[in-house]
């Protein structure tokens, strides 16, 4: 039997997401939870024609593979799931792709990575280091010579930590 045409398949689309929780999270217990979620909202039948699959799960970031048609379905089923094995989860989809490639280059993090353009020095009376990585209203603050290694420590800071709350704290336009 003759597999289909490139141009009669249905393509494949890749939600890169981040799943926030207050502790581990096991691939097996989300995809169940993702499963029952799909099917209250959208039935066993929405379920069998999406067919949605977990492709990879590392730390607080994962892929999902679902078909085109069902991009929205399937980020509303992230979207409702609120706990995973008792631990308290919040989902947080970063983007949509077309290759797995793409969506791990574009929307999944490299933590140790800090590019020229975004290294800025914070200078406060008990808090000193280079931004390593600000998301939002989240800052991550590292020492300027253990950027790039593997036993890296950060600071967590929130632009309320700043001196002048989030609005323009040293006159900047992202309050920093």
């Amino acid at each position: 039997m003759r597999s289909r045409l490139p141009v009669l398949r249905e393509r494949k689309r890749y939600i890169a997401f981040e799943a926030e929780a207050e502790g581990p999270v096991i691939s097996r217990d989300l995809i169940s939870e993702f499963h029952s979620a799909y099917v209250s909202l959208f039935g066993d039948v929405g379920v069998s024609v999406n067919r949605a699959k977990l492709i990879s799960l590392q730390g607080r970031f994962g892929i999902l593979m679902c078909w085109d048609g069902h991009v929205e379905e399937t980020r509303a089923a992230l979207a409702t799931i609120y706990a995973v094995s008792g631990t308290r989860v919040a989902i947080r989809v970063l983007g949509v792709s077309g290759t797995v490639k793409a969506a791990t280059e574009k929307y999944i993090p490299k933590l140790s990575q800090v590019s020229a353009v975004e290294e800025r020095r914070i200078e406060l009376e008990e808090i000193s280091g280079w931004i390593a990585r600000s998301r939002g209203l989240e800052i991550d603050v590292s020492r300027k010579d253990r950027i790039n290694g593997s036993d890296t420590r950060y600071l967590g800071l929130t632009c309320f930590d700043l001196d002048g709350g989030c609005d323009d704290a040293d006159g900047t336009s992202d309050g920093l």
